[in-house]
């Protein structure tokens, strides 16, 4: 009885070695570097759930750093920046060369110079085509930057997925060019796993809808389409949640008066979980706080809160003067709070409004702009709430979390905001038709070495666009347990093994 209990002891303790050891050959324990980068601000709304929640607080007075224009004929900034790990500001414009609208991606030094540009010059044929930027990068811990877009050319319009080096050359390119033409909108997300995920839609008979998922190589891993309705809207953004549910949202008309939204949750090998369904209207992503609840706002001016489950948790419909309408995705603090923005009709006027909502679905406070909300907000570690409204007057708020102001600046914004880790705020401005990326000083930056400068860059050095197919390696992903803890535990069953026999 006692030998088979030592015979015992010893398997456990075997299995106990080999459990140990592929827990530090998983790659599911990995921190790869194909990974969303977790510092400054990798993506559109900072992270994959879109919360809009920064890890840094941000500036505390409205004092500019400095601010740059392209230099670019009629360059446009539409999109908000992003903030690579070493703290580079990746920014997507769109610039006219005086016969074609050209996409043009931008990176910045933190001091506002120019590193390199990149302008794609894909589908350009002749004056009727075309190419565009659709939503902000995405940007990995290894520096690989993923953007989105469209371009034109003589016959159709077609879908891209671009993936550069931190140098500003092409790793790889990815073509939709499903039904008759491929829209997109919005920004990738990309797991930690490094799959890349985003959206797009297509037209056929119908109207289709799809969730694609690429590899880091570029190559497709997997796609989910729908095929619904006469007519829908371009899909937005997807979002991931913490435990690697991916949410996809789509809008279909069956009429004019019979519109549906289809909020779906996918499984990392593109299986669906559940399918939450309502009539209206979204047209904004869905943002995911932390304990999975799944946020969406409706341009109706409801807000819905789901569970992980696909059940409803509550429904908040805003009422404001005649009607109150909702622009913006809804932004999640780390507190739970959920901030959307939007406007509502009192006479004959549309003034903004920005809502804080509790995480039970009560109502906090409301703030009243003089225009239509339609910025997304941020929110810094302290709690500071960025945004902005716009149409003839026009500002960009700093609130406090009670919905006070903190600061204000008197520019159109044209983008929401992303936060650097030294606290630096950028967001994009548009003054009379001449757009800028605008640097609100952080409150990790000492004013004294800083000087306000306007780094206008007239000189700029465009990249020839590449259309090379061929893909660069991806390097591996680093294991998961350090090498230390598994020695260690490989003495701790040794010793294990040891102690049994002396019993013995």
């Amino acid at each position: 009885m006692i030998k088979k209990e030592h015979k015992l002891k010893q398997i456990t303790l075997f299995m106990a070695l080999i459990t140990l050891i592929f827990i530090s050959i998983s790659p599911v324990m990995a921190d790869s570097p194909d990974a969303l980068a977790d510092s400054q601000n990798p993506k559109a709304m900072n992270d994959n759930q879109n919360t809009g929640q920064s890890q840094y607080v941000g500036p505390q007075n409205n004092s500019t750093k400095w601010n740059y224009t392209t230099g670019d004929q009629d360059s446009q900034i539409f999109h908000a920046p992003s903030v690579g790990p070493d703290g580079t500001i990746y920014l997507p414009t769109r610039f006219n060369n005086g016969t074609n609208h050209l996409a043009n991606l931008y990176a910045l030094n933190p001091d506002g110079s120019k590193k390199w540009n990149y302008t794609i010059l894909d589908g350009i044929l002749n004056e009727n085509c075309y190419n565009e930027f659709v939503g902000s990068p995405a940007i990995t811990a290894d520096g690989t930057i993923y953007i989105t877009g469209e371009f034109h050319d003589n016959t159709r319009t077609y879908g891209m997925v671009y993936a550069f080096n931190p140098d500003g050359t092409v790793k790889w390119k990815y073509i939709l060019n499903e039904g008759y033409a491929v829209y997109m909108r919005g920004s990738p997300a990309v797991w930690t796993d490094g799959t890349i995920y985003f959206s797009s839609s297509y037209s056929t008979q119908g109207w289709n809808a799809k969730l694609n998922a690429l590899n880091p190589d570029g190559t497709k891993k997997w796609e989910y389409g729908v095929s619904e309705g006469e007519m829908g809207d371009n899909v937005p953004s997807p979002a991931i949640a913490p435990d690697g549910t991916i949410y996809f949202v789509y809008h279909v008309w069956w009429s004019y008066s019979d519109r549906t939204v289809n909020l779906c949750a996918f499984n990392q090998n593109g299986g669906i979980k559940w399918v939450y369904q309502f009539n209206g209207g979204v047209s904004s992503h869905p943002a995911v706080a932390s304990d999975g609840t799944i946020y969406l706002a409706d341009y109706n001016g409801k807000l819905y809160a789901i569970n992980p489950d696909g059940t409803l948790k509550w429904q908040y419909t805003a009422q404001k003067g005649d009607y109150t309408g909702f622009m913006t995705a809804p932004s999640v603090s780390k507190d739970g709070t959920i901030y959307v923005g939007g406007y509502f009709k009192e006479n004959d006027g549309y003034p903004g409004i920005l809502y804080a909502f509790n995480p039970d679905g009560t109502l906090k406070w409301s703030f009243t702009t003089a225009r239509q909300v339609g910025i997304n907000p941020v929110i810094g570690a302290d709690g500071t709430i960025y945004f902005g409204d716009g149409g003839g007057v026009n500002t960009f708020y700093a609130l406090n979390p009670d919905g006070t102001i903190k600061w204000s600046l008197a520019v159109d914004p044209s983008t929401s905001a992303a936060l650097s880790s030294d606290g630096t705020l950028y967001f994009g401005v548009n003054s009379d038709g001449i757009y800028y990326l605008y640097a609100v000083q952080g409150p990790g930056v000492n004013p004294g070495n800083d000087t306000n400068t306007n780094n206008t860059n007239t000189n700029n050095t465009l990249v020839n666009a590449s259309t090379t197919t061929s893909y660069d390696t991806v390097g591996m992903q680093n294991t998961g347990m350090p090498l230390t803890g598994v020695i260690l535990a490989f003495l701790m069953v040794v010793s294990g093994f040891i102690y049994i026999h002396k019993k013995e």
